[in-house]
């Protein structure tokens, strides 16, 4: 899934686009320059305010915990490309989980039957975890026999919401005022070269 996000031009930037009858090779070469700059600096921004931090936090945060940190060291720009007089570059991760905590997901998850293997004492009650005598003690593969149970189990289908917290698109948001700077003061210098 991607997400199409408009680069405003500054003022200046704008009349210097527009004093020509067409977009000029040096114009559009500028602006995939200055677009490159401002990715990188979107990527730090999302890596830094999003991907950061000992997790859960609240969805409306737009931010995900490290577990692992392949999700921060994974976050890329692509180069921009040009194609005739539109530049386009992204900005995402190639971890798979990226795009469902990016734009959401819900799934159905199928139930599963199984046995649990839970501690007892000598005379066969179960054990308790301490603190939480609502819990059992599962049992290790070493226990001695005749001081476990083995119970069977069995979870119906049930639906998982992932919600959309849109680490990456809120980053770039951020600093989108950024990118039209950035972007102008390339084509801005591209035209005082050319002048």
């Amino acid at each position: 899934m991607a997400d199409t996000i408009k680069i405003e031009l500054t003022e200046k930037a704008k009349g210097l686009m527009g004093a020509v009858a067409s977009m000029p090779d040096w114009g559009i070469e500028a602006f995939a320059r200055g677009m490159d700059k401002a990715n990188k600096m979107a990527v730090r921004n999302i890596m830094v305010k999003h991907l950061t931090g000992k997790g859960p936090f609240p969805v409306a945060e737009h931010k995900l915990g490290i577990v692992s940190g392949n999700l921060m060291t994974q976050s890329y720009a692509s180069p921009a490309t040009i194609s005739g007089t539109t530049v386009a570059s992204e900005i995402g991760s190639p971890v798979k989980y990226a795009e469902w905590h990016e734009f959401g997901l819900v799934f159905t998850r199928k139930g599963r039957t199984g046995t649990a293997r839970l501690h007892t004492d000598a005379k066969g009650k179960l054990m308790r975890q301490i603190g939480h005598e609502n819990l059992a003690v599962f049992a290790k593969a070493v226990h001695k026999a005749g001081r476990v149970k083995e119970v069977a189990w069995k979870s119906e289908d049930h639906e998982v919401t992932i919600p959309e917290r849109a680490p990456f698109r809120t980053g770039i948001k951020e600093v989108l005022g950024d990118y039209g700077r950035i972007v102008s003061r390339e084509v801005v210098a591209a035209w005082k070269a050319k002048t």
